[in-house]
């Protein structure tokens, strides 16, 4: 998987393949998670989102105008 500073600049070929390469990583990572005896699952810390996502607690909009 390459990094790319700008995607906008990435052909559709490669666009597909990053998105692919990251699909494939979470897949890897969900196998070797599934793999793992029970007792050896990491906890989610109590401190998380139960979906996991970071919400500030205040919305700020932010537009660039030019």
């Amino acid at each position: 998987m390459s990094i790319c500073a700008d995607p906008a600049r990435l052909s559709p070929d490669e666009r597909l393949r990053e998105a692919a390469a990251i699909l494939a990583v979470g897949v890897l990572r969900l196998r070797q998670r599934a793999a793992l005896p029970a007792e050896q699952v990491p906890e989610i810390p109590a401190e998380s989102s139960p979906d996991g996502l970071e919400v500030p607690s205040e919305t700020v909009l932010s537009v660039r105008v030019g």
